[in-house]
């Protein structure tokens, strides 16, 4: 019994105790003051550019962290110095270590690795251009500008045919069942104005001023026939005539399509020189007429001439000698002349060589013209050969 109540004194106690006891404990740290923790940043090491190489900041210890021994002066000084790496070089990073050779527990080493920036160039400040010398002369003034020359096309020249039959049927129409107008001589020269559709027959003009036909198979046809047109416009022939007689109707005289024509082929004879030359005989089948003139072209290059004006005279050129060894006068002699003497008369002559153009192997045309130079005789062409040259005789006639 006196032990149960012993017992139960004690563990009484024992709460007691352990009652003040954590009375204590609590007061003690509910009046001890709350510590406040405030962060610290490290400062960032400083660095400095240096051209041509890296700059690493200098290492250092964080003392709150890692206590260490104070370093020596010699040691704070190298510590505090940067290193500068140059890349490629090889060279070790230095590391700062305390005084007395203690070993840290960590030590972080920031390595600042910095580009080198070039320096931007110098920039000049512009200047002023320094005053001319000497004064400026006058700016050239550009004159007009050069025309260009027009380039006049030489006009073709006209169509014609030339009747190579007597009496060659004239008509009203392309085709035999039309009545006919005329009858033209032989070597009767008239201007194509048209042609039919199948090609057959010629519109000419003109016969007693009108337009008429002739067919194609009794002619001769010279200069550019591309150009004739087509005519369309054919009226129908004529119905059949009837048995009853009727009166002849009076012939009706042709218009012809030149005033002059050619008499006769030209002549060649001989020249030995390198130059176009032609005499030619203008005159009315008996006389030399005054005034007309010749149009020369050159076929190759387009280049044409117009002569002076012809004489009213002759004048003679000797083109065989007689072998009777006298003198001769071909004024006096040639319009009689003798024995083995042969002349040729004209009263207009022409050559290239007074125009600076050779002959040369060419094609040339000779027209006889008015004093206005317009053409009025159909065009004579002449081929030429320079290894052959020779000059011409023309004899040009006149129709009235």
């Amino acid at each position: 019994m006196r032990m149960r109540t012993a017992g139960m004194l004690a563990g009484a106690f024992l709460v007691l105790i352990l009652s003040l006891s954590g009375c204590s404990v609590s007061q003690l740290l509910a009046r001890q003051p709350a510590v406040t923790i405030t962060p610290t940043r490290t400062p960032r090491p400083t660095w400095t550019p240096v051209g041509g190489g890296l700059r690493v900041a200098t290492p250092t210890l964080d003392p709150t962290r890692f206590p260490v021994a104070p370093a020596a002066p010699a040691a704070a000084a190298a510590a505090a110095t940067p290193q500068v790496f140059v890349p490629g070089s090889g060279q070790p990073i230095f590391v700062p270590q305390p005084a007395g050779g203690a070993i840290p527990g960590v030590q972080t080493v920031v390595v600042i690795i910095v580009t080198a920036t070039p320096p931007p160039p110098a920039t000049g400040t512009p200047t002023s251009p320094p005053p001319p010398t000497s004064k400026p002369g006058p700016s050239p003034t550009p004159g007009p500008p050069t025309a260009t020359p027009t380039i006049t096309p030489t006009p073709l020249p006209p169509v014609i045919v030339e009747v190579t039959v007597d009496q060659a049927n004239v008509r009203q129409g392309p085709g035999p069942t039309y009545p006919i107008v005329t009858r033209l001589d032989i070597g009767t020269q008239i201007t194509v104005i048209g042609r039919n559709g199948a090609g057959d027959w010629w519109k000419v003009c003109c016969v007693n001023g009108a337009d008429v036909w002739i067919a194609a198979s009794v002619t001769r046809v010279e200069g550019p026939v591309w150009t004739v047109p087509e005519v369309t416009n054919i009226p129908p022939a004529p119905a059949a005539a009837t048995n009853t007689p009727t009166p002849a109707a009076p012939t009706p005289t042709p218009t012809y399509a030149w005033p002059f024509r050619v008499e006769g082929a030209p002549e060649a004879n001989t020249l030995g020189q390198d130059y176009f030359r032609v005499d030619a005989v203008i005159y009315n089948g008996a006389t030399p007429l005054w005034g007309y003139k010749l149009r020369i072209r050159k076929l190759s290059t387009g280049q044409s001439w117009v002569s002076v004006g012809s004489e009213s005279y002759w004048t003679w050129t000797v083109t065989a000698w007689p072998n009777d060894g006298k003198n001769v006068n071909p004024t006096t002699d040639c319009p009689s002349p003798r024995t083995g003497l042969l002349c040729q008369k004209s009263n207009l002559k022409w050559d290239s060589n007074g125009v600076g153009v050779a002959m040369g192997d060419d094609v040339w045309e000779v027209t006889v013209a008015d004093g206005a130079g317009t053409p009025i005789s159909a065009p004579v062409r002449l081929n030429t050969s320079a290894a052959s040259s020779k000059w011409y005789y023309i004899v040009f006639t006149s129709r009235k």
